[in-house]
């Protein structure tokens, strides 16, 4: 399964990412399109180009943003949307290299993998003291799921560069595929002590904290990730989650409409609010919920209503 979303930050050359100073998220833009990156680093795609939207409402002529969206439709599987989007970075700056963008719509990007991995490793020779040499050519191994060279990588990234944001960010997501929790997490309390503005890292460990059932630290590490960023619906989703598990229904679903005025368009609020009527005795409130979930497509609220008798 192909993972380009990220990959192309080693070649899109508006990106700008010279150095840990241009880290910091100050644009509005840019920190639409990065929440985005993390999104669809979970792979939730829908969310993902909701943000990447933002960022285009914001800046039109953010012709990166139209680019990964349209790799992320390309993922979805809506071809149309992708070419639409290229096309649109394409004709806002001039200077992206075209035979790029259209190989990627030719499925062209089967071995530009090794061929960057090749690329940053001669700039290495050449130039060792680079910290994003090695991080670029450690996403290219992340992107080929070679997370243990991925890791050496960013390490060494993280060596010349001691406050290189992304790399712990991408380090820790490597840690976490691998299941190193307690490693994923050391990362993400990292970027917290370098830039304690970015919500992100809290947001990281609580959806880790969540997966090893520690319910009370994942909405505690939840809620300060809406108190850094108030646009973080998925926070507010993710602990009304939490929540749910803890069978705090009520305080789950209060949050789920939370995430509901930031995010309507994501059918999960609606199953899992129609879950916690369901396990409150509220079944007229929660079939509601589920219809409402099911005509955004949502196939676990669909199945329910068949087993309930109520998709019409």
């Amino acid at each position: 399964m192909l993972k380009i979303f990220l990959a192309f930050i080693l070649v899109c050359p508006s990106l700008g990412f010279a150095g840990s100073a241009e880290t910091k998220l100050i644009r509005p833009d840019w920190k639409y399109y990065q929440q985005g990156f993390a999104l669809s680093d979970n792979g939730e795609y829908d969310r993902a180009i909701e943000q990447w939207n933002q960022a285009i409402a914001i800046n039109p002529n953010l012709a990166d943003a139209y680019y990964i969206r349209g790799v992320t439709y390309g993922r979805k599987g809506h071809y149309d949307h992708e070419t639409t989007d290229y096309s649109k970075a394409m004709a806002v700056d001039s200077k992206l290299d075209r035979t790029y963008y259209q190989n990627g719509l030719a499925g062209g990007r089967v071995g530009r993998y090794d061929q960057e991995i090749a690329n940053y490793t001669q700039t290495i020779a050449a130039e060792s003291n680079s910290a994003w040499n090695y991080y670029n050519r450690g996403i290219a191994y992340r992107m080929k799921g070679q997370h243990d060279k991925a890791i050496a990588d960013l390490s060494q990234a993280i060596v010349l560069d001691p406050n290189h944001v992304w790399a712990y960010y991408h380090r820790g997501v490597c840690y976490r595929v691998k299941e190193l929790y307690e490693q994923a997490m050391a990362d993400f309390v990292k970027i917290m002590s370098i830039d304690a503005d970015l919500a992100w890292p809290y947001y990281n460990r609580g959806l880790i904290y969540t997966k090893q059932g520690q319910y009370e630290k994942a909405i505690a590490d939840l809620s300060e990730a809406f108190i850094k960023d108030g646009n973080y619906s998925w926070a507010y989703y993710d602990r009304g989650v939490a929540l749910q598990m803890k069978g705090q229904h009520s305080e789950a679903i209060a949050d789920f409409q939370k995430a509901e005025m930031i995010d309507p368009a994501f059918s999960m609020i609606y199953y899992h609010r129609g879950v916690s009527y369901s396990r409150l005795g509220q079944q007229r409130e929660a079939i509601k919920e589920m219809r409402r979930a099911a005509r955004l497509g949502n196939r676990w609220a669909q199945v329910w209503l068949r087993q309930k008798g109520s998709h019409r």
